[in-house]
């Protein structure tokens, strides 16, 4: 009996150590799961944290370009769908003929420029520069979008002083302290792609140094990447609109304008090409301070072309200004073909010689375009047809162009209206009259775009070349004519271009008398019209005058 209670208390305790053993091993295992677990969380919440603080740590350091560039992206666009949303709403049910559709289109411009001013200005650097650039497409965009940009030619933001160390310890591996005499922190201009700086060489020589951006290389290809992406985004929305051929055209050169060396190599070439004439100046380039990003030049004590109260108080002569910088341009266009495409008058300044003569410096050598020796040629002959009134030549060289329009083209280049035979004239200018003079920018503009379109692409700065010129005179008062200007350079290229023998000498005489004698006519008729036209307005006949009327744009 004993012998049996011990089996069976053994077995008991057996069964009880058993349960024991399961029960702790169940429980351990569970335990060592849960702190399994809590220890994945904790390491994948540690990793996320490092993760990210390191992202941010190396975006830090790179001047923090992917929170810049979503910024800019978000920012870009929030104005491209406020714009997008006045138009449409704003416009809907309007028929695009009533007064009341142009008078409501005209604010929605206004406000439309403004916030992509404010935009540009906010994003700096590649994006001011485009603004700039749609500035002076004014043969395309209504004058409030142009008008409005243009002020981004004065209204750049400067940046932070501590690049400009930066800059040169990247670059030069020293301190502008160590290469410089002197050296002004404080920057004279602010740019869209630089700041200028005014210092003095250890030889003792004045300069003005140019110091890129520190960050505009690195956002470049992606803030680019966002404008085209916006831009199709609002082609998705609104059909008729079309301009991404013209920004994807404009990055080849906007990436050389980004080399600072390639700019003082335009420099010395177009100061070399232009040394016939001894009213133009070029900086001359310190080589042995200039890199990819910084680019120091000789200083300049000169004031912008636009400055009419310096002009006058240099007693200078507008028109001589005016007549020398058609021939400057001219001589660019239908002669070297090297041509600067961004002169707008930050880039023109003036200074009086010694001799009481104007001289006009030309700046900032990063944007030119180069025209081949044939479409120089058919440019210039294309020009001597319009003056000789020659329809088969113009469509001659039209087509040697790529463009199907000759007379198009002609009101593009010429910039004022081909057919001048109207009006009938009477003592009072009716409205139908002054829409007659006026551009009809609805009517002409899928006109032009197109035109535009089948040029070959270097004509596209050539226009702009055209157009930022033309603002300049038109803001002098345009006391010089300048088709007629170009048009006799355009003829004397032709000329410098021929091997004539003596039959062929003879003949080209001939042609330039009548050529001399259609540009006068037409000179004088351009005049007659334009005071005519201020006649009626001086004793209240017409509401406008001939500045407002002649003031063509063939859009």
């Amino acid at each position: 009996m004993l012998s049996l209670a011990i089996l069976k208390r053994q077995l008991v305790d057996k069964k009880l150590f058993s349960r024991l053993i399961v029960r702790k091993f169940v429980v351990g295992r569970n335990l060592n799961k849960s702190k399994s677990q809590f220890n994945l969380k904790r390491f994948v919440k540690g990793t996320f944290l490092g993760v990210t603080a390191g992202a941010i740590a190396y975006d830090g350091y790179n001047e923090f370009q992917v929170y810049g560039g979503v910024s800019r992206f978000l920012r870009s666009l929030k104005i491209a769908a406020l714009i997008s949303i006045d138009y449409s709403w704003h416009l809907y049910g309007l028929t695009d003929e009533s007064e009341e559709y142009e008078q409501i289109l005209k604010k929605i411009h206004l406000r439309s420029a403004n916030r992509l001013l404010n935009g540009c200005l906010a994003n700096g650097g590649l994006y001011i520069k485009i603004g700039q650039g749609v500035s002076a497409i004014n043969h395309i965009l209504p004058s409030e979008y142009t008008d409005t940009l243009k002020k981004l030619e004065n209204e750049c933001l400067p940046r932070r002083s501590d690049e400009v160390k930066r800059v040169f310890e990247i670059e030069f591996g020293k301190s502008p302290e160590e290469l410089f005499a002197e050296f002004d922190y404080k920057p004279i201009a602010a740019a869209s792609l630089a700041q200028v700086f005014r210092a003095k060489t250890k030889d003792g020589h004045d300069v003005a140094v140019k110091i890129q951006y520190i960050d505009l290389i690195n956002r470049f290809s992606g803030d680019f990447a966002t404008i085209l992406c916006i831009q199709e985004i609002i082609k998705l929305i609104h059909k008729n609109y079309n301009f991404g051929w013209i920004l994807r055209d404009l990055r080849k050169n906007l990436e050389q304008e980004l080399d600072f060396v390639h700019e003082g190599k335009n420099s010395e070439r177009c100061a070399t090409e232009l040394r016939k004439f001894d009213f133009i100046h070029v900086p001359t380039v310190e080589w042995n301070l200039t890199s990819k990003r910084v680019l120091t030049a000789e200083w300049i004590d000169g004031y912008k072309i636009s400055d009419l109260n310096r002009i006058k108080k240099d007693n200078l002569d507008i028109a001589d200004i005016d007549k020398k910088l058609f021939k400057v341009f001219s001589e660019q266009i239908f002669n070297t073909g090297f041509v600067h495409s961004d002169p707008h008058p930050g880039n023109l300044f003036i200074r009086k010689r010694q001799n009481g003569k104007p001289e006009i410096v030309l700046l900032d050598h990063g944007l030119y375009e180069h025209l081949t020796s044939s479409t120089r040629l058919s440019l210039c002959q294309f020009w001597e047809a319009i003056v000789l009134k020659d329809q088969a030549k113009m469509d001659k060289y039209a087509k040697e162009l790529h463009v199907n329009d000759s007379n198009k083209l002609a009101e593009i280049l010429m910039q004022r209206p081909i057919d001048m035979k109207r009006p009938t004239f009477t003592t009072r200018l009716t409205d139908e009259d002054i829409a007659y003079f006026q551009a009809d920018a609805k009517r002409h503009f899928d006109v032009v775009l197109e035109t535009l379109k089948q040029m070959p692409r270097n004509m596209l700065f050539v226009i702009r070349n055209l157009n930022t010129v033309r603002a300049i005179a038109r803001h002098h008062g345009d006391p010089i004519d300048r088709p007629t200007v170009m048009a006799k350079y355009a003829q004397r290229c032709i000329y410098n271009t021929s091997n004539f023998n003596l039959t062929q000498k003879v003949k080209w005489i001939i042609r330039r008398i009548k050529f001399d004698f259609q540009l006068a006519k037409i000179s004088l008729q351009f005049w007659f019209i334009r005071t005519y036209l201020d006649i009626l307005k001086f004793f209240g006949r017409s509401s406008v005058d001939s500045k407002t009327i002649l003031n063509y744009n063939p859009q």
